[in-house]
């Protein structure tokens, strides 16, 4: 599997990389590198309406197309890059950015119980952050988006990013994966 990661990787499906107000940056799941996406096993694309995208998207009259539906997968990986030089971030405050994920669980969601999703950010300068979150609570809430925090960093450069599982080989399924927001602090 390839690790040549750029923003501009999934673009080839749709996937893109949106504006919105004050200097926050969406980008759509299509645009991110997810393993297995193309095998429609193990995901598939479904359309979202304007009234059903994640709060933040809707907020910014940002709208994407789609949202990657996990039907399952023992290996969870989704990665995406930005480069501040290409996008020019709206730099103001502290330029400071933090990094969240949208993601809504269906009501038969399983597998998320014993295996937590470690959410990783590797910044310009090469420095990797890394948090594990048990996803099982949002799972519990069945059917909103919601927002997990993935770390935060300052935008000078090439910032990659990316949410994985791949320690457990449990199946895991049933969640809907909107895109990543990177807002400004």
């Amino acid at each position: 599997m390839s690790h040549t990661h750029h923003w501009a990787s999934g673009s080839h499906n749709g996937g893109s990389v949106k504006a919105g107000k004050k200097g926050t940056i969406h980008v759509s799941a299509k645009a991110m590198n997810i393993t297995w996406a193309d095998d429609a096993r193990f995901w598939k694309w479904i359309p979202l309406s304007k009234n059903e995208l994640p709060k933040a998207f809707s907020k910014d009259d940002t709208s994407f197309d789609a949202a990657a539906e996990l039907i399952q997968v023992n290996w969870l990986e989704a990665r995406g890059s930005l480069d501040s030089a290409v996008h020019k971030p709206r730099l103001g405050g502290s330029g400071r950015y933090e990094i969240v994920y949208h993601l809504r669980f269906k009501v038969d969601a399983f597998g998320w119980s014993n295996a937590p999703v470690t959410f990783e950010l590797i910044t310009p300068d090469g420095h990797r952050q890394q948090k594990s979150v048990m996803l099982e609570p949002y799972r519990r809430r069945s059917n909103e988006w919601q927002e997990i925090h993935g770390g935060e960093l300052k935008m000078t450069g090439k910032v990659e990013f990316a949410m994985f599982q791949v320690e457990s080989h449990g199946w895991k399924g049933g969640m809907i994966f909107g895109g990543v927001s990177l807002r400004p602090k």
